[in-house]
């Protein structure tokens, strides 16, 4: 009996040893909480202040999001607004990019998954922003809606979610509970994110959209069954990712969200309309080269069209507007470079 006891009590100092601590970080949350509102509209300035006291990356990070979450406000509404100048995601010119964010202090989960992708990448911290799936009371969306973030800390891959600590943070008050987002294991974070491409997940085995679809019962099951292992080396894969040009993971994405999922039509067609923005962004006269990239970008353009005209969503339908813009200033582009090089002739 006393052996019984003397063992549930090493188990139990163990498993209270493998729980995170989120006590260390009361000097950095309340360094965050007196952060000079004379410094908090300069991206930069801000930044440095954040890291002032930090020790450590962690301790950095934990800056970034605390204040993050503090600060920014969830807005979820699509502003249905034409610019061709806006590189629209997931239908909406909702602020997204890190300047913007702090300016207007609101943004949807994009936005907080790339302020703190600036502020993580600023201070030399690899780190991706990453869209994916989400479970909603067991239902599977039929898109990616949905923004987070990954960062290597300590040689680890953790995840966070700014924007749902946030809706936590919002609705409670209550601060620990934001820590449910905060570091967050690849195996636990898979439970309720699942990525929009495999590679994402940080995963040897990595779950696919069937059984994430099942719940939180059929993934801890797939993920613990010996019989389901197939090993994906995924620091390969994003060594490989990473040695690609912008354009060439635009493609390399589109691939792999049609593997994962082949009926997510509105992300595929993102992807092919961002491949097709790179391709016809280039500086100079219209070369061959840069005749060739127009060309593509005209095929991905249409075929970016084609998925999303389908669709009777509002979002697919702004889209449609933004690719008949491009699909133009493209047609014009190619027009002048065929009389160029009819006048060469």
């Amino acid at each position: 009996m006393i052996i019984l006891i003397l063992l549930t009590m090493v188990f139990s100092e163990l498993s209270l040893a493998q729980e995170p601590s989120f006590a260390k970080y009361g000097a950095i949350d309340r360094h965050v909480k007196r952060t000079p509102d004379s410094i908090s509209q300069n991206i930069v300035f801000l930044h440095d202040y954040l890291v002032s006291i930090a020790k450590t990356d962690e301790d950095k990070i934990r800056a970034f999001y605390m204040w993050i979450i503090g600060n920014i406000k969830y807005e979820d509404q699509v502003e249905l607004l034409f610019d061709p100048n806006l590189l629209f995601y997931l239908g909406s010119n909702n602020c997204s990019s890190p300047v913007c964010v702090l300016q207007k202090r609101k943004a949807v989960c994009e936005g907080f998954s790339k302020i703190f992708e600036f502020f993580c990448t600023y201070s030399g911290l690899e780190t991706y922003s990453i869209g994916g799936y989400i479970t909603k009371n067991g239902a599977l969306q039929d898109r990616a809606t949905h923004s987070w973030n990954v960062v290597k800390i300590n040689n680890e891959w953790r995840f966070f979610d700014l924007s749902w600590a946030h809706a936590i943070l919002y609705h409670s008050g209550i601060k620990s509970k934001t820590n449910e987002f905060f570091m967050v294991a690849p195996e636990i974070f898979i439970l309720s994110h699942l990525p929009i491409i495999r590679m994402w997940q940080f995963l040897e085995t990595p779950v696919p959209l069937p059984i994430f679809n099942t719940g939180e019962t059929q993934i801890k099951t797939y993920l613990k069954n010996s019989t389901f292992k197939t090993i994906y080396n995924y620091t390969d894969s994003l060594v490989q990712f990473n040695q690609m040009s912008v354009a060439e993971q635009r493609l390399k994405t589109a691939q792999e969200i049609y593997k994962t999922n082949p009926g997510n039509k509105f992300n595929l067609a993102i992807e092919y309309y961002r491949y097709a923005r790179n391709m016809q962004n280039f500086n100079g006269e219209i070369d061959p080269i840069n005749y060739y990239r127009l060309i593509k970008a005209r095929d991905k353009m249409k075929l970016a069209f084609n998925l999303l005209r389908s669709s009777s969503e509002i979002s697919s339908q702004i889209m449609c507007l933004q690719i008949e813009a491009e699909l133009t200033k493209i047609d014009k582009l190619i027009s002048n470079a065929n009389s160029h090089i009819k006048y060469l002739k």
